[in-house]
């Protein structure tokens, strides 16, 4: 079956999701004087927040391939369960920008960057539930 046009798109939006989030994660944790990232280093290790970063990327790279080339349906629904999540983030961070909470440990870049993605992964997912995509999922039986 080929991939619908709502599919590709998908694959378009998450693809840019997953590197404005990365760039975002990079900026906002390793540049300038970050208190998080010292207090990791010096509790945890230093090789703690890059290994968060790194599951964090396979598990979206896992993602954008099982729904964008095998069409799982639990792996759909999975990436709307954590883009739930997601969003439930960025009200905290829009929450903290209005009020000044935590501005000591907030890079404004890198919170932008995390908005860009997150409005991209909203854009992703909405591509999932397009009239298209439901015989990719297998949700509908194919057209004859």
């Amino acid at each position: 079956m080929d991939r619908p046009a709502s599919i590709v798109r998908f694959d378009q939006f998450y693809l840019g999701h997953i590197v404005m989030g990365l760039v975002g994660s990079v900026i906002a944790l390793f540049s300038g004087n970050n208190p998080a990232l010292t207090q990791a280093n010096e509790t945890i290790g230093p090789w703690f927040l890059p290994t968060i970063l790194g599951l964090g990327l396979l598990t979206q790279i896992a993602l954008f391939y099982f729904i964008g080339r095998k069409g799982s349906a639990v792996a759909k629904w999975l990436l709307v369960a954590l883009t739930a999540i997601n969003l439930l983030g960025v009200v905290f961070l829009l929450f903290a920008f209005a009020t000044g909470m935590g501005a000591e440990s907030r890079n404004l870049i890198g919170s932008l960057f995390s908005l860009g993605a997150s409005a991209l992964l909203v854009a992703a997912v909405s591509m999932l539930f397009r009239p298209d995509t439901a015989a990719w999922f297998g949700e509908t039986a194919p057209a004859r």
